[in-house]
């Protein structure tokens, strides 16, 4: 069964966390960690809640804080990709077994690295902009659709067994960088350095 829950109303979640007691999680990372803190506050041990694998994306998130999720809520935290554009979540997704890497779905999807400058297709390793190609999409067909998030696509065989190629975790977008006297910065590089810091 699924238990739809929209945002907010927190105290609310939590109660119908320990009421039904559902096995999986979906939202964004840090709206668990937000739950695991409210949780906590309350007095209620969300650890010994029944979930077991949470599936977090929507919003940039770090190895930090999966670690922080994962700890809080006694769960293993699985990242998965989308794109409004293409289909919202489910473009791309984390094995449980290998969790180093999200599986993209290539049924329906087929996914270049390019060069953000020059456009010019990059080797599967490489960091570049992920470009997206859908295959099965009827309504709004997309070709090679510039996404502006940045990963490297690995075509190295997952533990799982799964032969779909995986991306790598997002690691900033094109139109975000900054040049902070002459080097490359991304938010989410920030983000790791904070999170580092208890």
């Amino acid at each position: 069964s699924v238990i739809p829950m929209s945002g907010g109303n927190t105290k609310r979640q939590i109660m119908i966390l320990q009421d039904f007691g559902p096995t999986a999680i979906r939202c964004t990372p840090s709206y668990a960690l937000n739950l695991a803190e409210q949780g906590k506050a309350m007095g209620i041990d969300m650890r010994a809640l029944k979930l077991r694998p949470g599936v977090f994306g929507a919003e940039p998130w770090s190895e930090r804080m999966r670690e922080e999720i994962e700890t809080a809520l006694a769960i293993k935290a699985l990242n998965i990709y989308g794109l409004s554009e293409i289909m919202g979540p489910g473009v791309a997704m984390e094995c449980i077994e290998g969790r180093q890497g999200m599986h993209v779905f290539e049924d329906h999807f087929l996914v270049e690295t390019i060069d953000p400058a020059t456009g010019a297709v990059l080797p599967p390793g490489e960091a570049g902009e992920l470009v997206f190609t859908t295959i099965t999409k009827e309504a709004f067909p997309l070709i090679r659709y510039r996404s502006r998030d940045l990963s490297r696509m690995m075509t190295e065989p997952c533990r799982c067994g799964r032969t779909l190629h995986r991306m790598d975790r997002v690691m900033g977008r094109s139109d975000d960088m900054l040049i902070i006297r002459g080097v490359n910065v991304f938010p989410s590089q920030i983000e790791a350095v904070l999170m580092a810091v208890k």
